[in-house]
């Protein structure tokens, strides 16, 4: 049994190719005991971008420069899952989201012409949006 349940604004870091990224976790676990998860990356100079959700540094103690919510690799996940990789310290916890820059966030699901229809329907379905 994880100790750790993830919630609506809840933050983490996790691992893609052996760098830490932060995520937002967009719900608490689902009737299906699932949470949708959107990774932040930082903004390359010269590549193209997602831009319905660009945040500044600072817009999360985090993040240190301009970065992007990545929509189109949003996942749905078991909740199960992220408290069992944070209370073995596999993911980071880390701060909140500020309530106006979670609600960007929100707003660019549907605003990304990346966030499939599978992420837009569950995000209907479990009043994230």
């Amino acid at each position: 049994m994880t100790g750790y349940i993830p919630y609506r604004t809840a933050s983490f870091l996790g691992p893609i190719n052996e760098v830490h990224h932060l995520f937002a976790v967009m719900n608490g676990p689902c009737g299906e005991k699932q949470c949708l998860i959107i990774n932040v990356t930082t903004i390359k100079a010269g590549k193209s971008h997602d831009t319905s959700c660009v945040l500044e540094a600072g817009a999360h103690p985090f993040i240190k420069h301009p970065s992007f919510l990545l929509y189109r690799l949003a996942q749905i996940t078991r909740a199960a899952h992220i408290g069992n990789m944070i209370d073995k310290k596999y993911y980071l916890t880390r701060e909140d989201w500020d309530a106006g820059v979670f609600q960007r966030i929100v707003d660019g699901i549907r605003i990304s012409d990346d966030t499939s229809g599978r992420i837009i329907r569950y995000a209907d379905q479990n009043g994230i949006v």
